[in-house]
């Protein structure tokens, strides 16, 4: 009888000591402010660490544009404003380069009644910490699509010159700071995404094209040959969807306008195809999105396929490379649409974007997966 009851406590005592903590939910925090309300900002996670945010504007501030740039410390919170003053504008690019070098091209800026495509190219210096002004773009433009090339080159294709579509397409060499004209896109189109894949060619996809609607073409660029060919059609039309890239090298897209807003595809690389991925819990347009290392992408924000009055989403969900499928978080403190997530050693951050009522925004938002 000892013997079994003995027998009974180890099994207790080892099945107790194998249990796992269960997994915890991972929680929104509001971490710090940016100097002054952003929205439409651009920005992106360096090297170091930190996050540079360039851009926006504030239609309730007497300047309306912002012409500053700042540096986000995500271990603090803290955020430092940098002392030079950039062209206000919105709609540009901001593309990691050779060197850690960040290249801002092109965009609108307001000339009092009406937005005015610009050329103007700045880069950033994140070991001095500061600005200097890159040669302009061959062509002005904005809503277009820029990637970096696996040689820290910046690929710029597409967009838009007031109400005229863009099918220009130029490479910035940040070593001689010179740009130079390459094959245009075989159809112009504007606010198509660009991602630049494994083997080192660049996938344009989506955005408005010369029909003035949604399209499901894609177009493959070479940079070794300098040519584009015709890509395998998306699953949907998307316009004003997402594209992460994955660690796979394979690209996510979900969301959009119309039929795509509540849908999800992956560009499987090694296939060279679509194929479907998943329902959205929350469909939306304009969302902010970022991949984590191990794969899954986060979703946030963005904008109803329906609303009578603006009013963005704070719904947030993540999508599970193992499955396919997506779920939900929790919502974030604030709704956003034309956001930034960037993710910096594995934790995500939510800043700039527009909430209800087109109001920019100040806060930096912190969402840590455990």
């Amino acid at each position: 009888m000892r013997q079994l009851l003995a027998l009974a406590v180890i099994v207790l005592i080892t099945a107790c000591g194998s249990r796992t903590a269960p997994a915890t939910t991972p929680q929104w925090q509001t971490i710090g402010e940016l100097s002054k309300p952003r929205a439409y900002a651009s920005a992106v996670a360096l090297a170091n660490g930190k996050i540079l945010v360039v851009g926006g504007f504030d239609r309730d501030a007497p300047d309306v544009m912002n012409e500053q740039s700042e540096l986000i410390d995500p271990a603090t919170g803290k955020v430092i404003l940098l002392p030079q003053r950039l062209l206000g504008r919105v709609h540009q690019t901001i593309t990691s380069a050779w060197e850690d070098l960040v290249v801002v091209a092109g965009g609108v800026e307001w000339h009092q009644t009406y937005w005015s495509p610009v050329d103007r190219v700045d880069i950033f210096r994140p070991s001095q910490r500061g600005w200097v002004l890159g040669a302009p773009l061959r062509h002005k433009r904005s809503d277009h699509a820029a990637t970096a090339l696996q040689d820290g080159r910046v690929f710029v294709t597409g967009g838009n010159a007031n109400t005229t579509l863009l099918g220009s397409t130029e490479i910035y060499n940040p070593r001689t700071d010179k740009w130079t004209e390459a094959a245009p896109l075989p159809r112009a189109r504007t606010q198509a995404s660009a991602v630049t894949l494994v083997d080192g060619r660049v996938l344009v996809t989506g955005g408005i094209d010369v029909d003035g609607a949604a399209t499901n073409t894609t177009f493959i660029y070479d940079p070794g040959s300098d040519s584009w060919t015709g890509g395998p059609l998306m699953t949907v039309a998307r316009l004003q969807q997402i594209a992460v890239a994955l660690p796979t090298g394979d690209v996510l897209f979900a969301g959009g306008d119309g039929p795509a807003s509540g849908t999800s595809e992956v560009y499987r690389f090694g296939e060279g195809q679509f194929v479907p991925s998943g329902t959205l819990v929350t469909p939306r347009l304009v969302a902010q999105a970022a991949a984590l290392p191990d794969g899954r992408v986060v979703l946030s924000g963005g904008l109803p396929l329906r609303m009578h009055e603006f009013a963005p989403l704070n719904n947030v969900e993540i999508w599970d490379p193992k499955t396919g499928l997506w779920s939900a978080l929790p919502p974030a403190p604030t709704p956003r649409a034309w956001g930034n997530i960037v993710i910096v050693r594995g934790v995500v951050y939510q800043l700039s974007g527009t909430g209800e009522g087109e109001t920019a925004y100040r806060t930096i938002e912190r969402l840590a997966f455990n």
